[in-house]
């Protein structure tokens, strides 16, 4: 009966992790993005500049494609890589997830339409800010690690909330990333500590340094 139960939970275990969302893509590299598994008609284009950290795998909303749901993307990072604030905000929340690991969530404020904004950093290997704390558009906020059971690999879950105008619980839901870099939507945008960014709750850049760029 105990051999029965180890092997029983040992199969959960494996289906929790494969069932996850989060899955390898191939070795590092920059300037590569998975091919898209959404069905055409939701699918957005992506352009990854080739000094970005690859995406080994894309946000898949729930119910549009076969291979289940995907609420960010992943970044294939080594772990210790430095993690980046996607905008100005505020830290949410940080808390310990047994699939997911350490996390982060930023508050980045409301767009003009009165919906609020925030990202979602999962898998950290460390986190260097604090609830309440304020932060700035490319501040490190943490390193990357490989933390959660459903990590699997060295690499960033990174999401993007929107909440209405009265934060109902029911009212939050995860959107494609995609439609909120600063550059357009598609247009991966790369933090530079030299290039004059506007404050947006809802225009984002890349989540981790882009190679050659002064992100410090």
């Amino acid at each position: 009966m105990l051999i029965f139960l180890m092997r029983n939970a040992s199969l959960t275990l494996l289906v929790m992790i494969a069932t996850s969302g989060c899955s390898i893509y191939e070795t590092y590299g920059h300037g590569m993005v998975v091919s898209s598994r959404l069905d055409k008609s939701v699918a957005t284009a992506v352009e990854l500049p080739a000094n970005a950290p690859s995406i080994s795998q894309r946000y898949h909303p729930m119910f549009a494609s076969a291979h289940g749901e995907h609420r960010g993307f992943d970044v294939l990072v080594p772990r210790r890589t430095p993690v980046l604030a996607a905008s100005d905000g505020e830290v949410e929340r940080v808390s310990l997830s047994i699939l997911y690991g350490n996390q982060l969530i930023l508050n980045h404020g409301r767009t003009a339409n009165g919906y609020r904004i925030q990202t979602r950093y999962f898998h950290l290997g460390e986190i260097l800010v604090s609830t309440h704390q304020k932060v700035r558009r490319g501040q490190l906020v943490g390193y990357s690690g490989l933390t959660g059971l459903a990590a699997g690999f060295p690499h960033l879950h990174f999401e993007v909330h929107q909440l209405d105008e009265n934060d109902k619980p029911a009212a939050i839901r995860d959107i494609d990333p995609q439609g909120y870099w600063v550059d357009g939507v598609g247009k991966i945008t790369c933090y530079d500590s030299a290039r004059d960014f506007k404050p947006s709750p809802a225009s984002l850049t890349y989540p981790v340094p882009c190679r050659g760029t002064d992100w410090q």
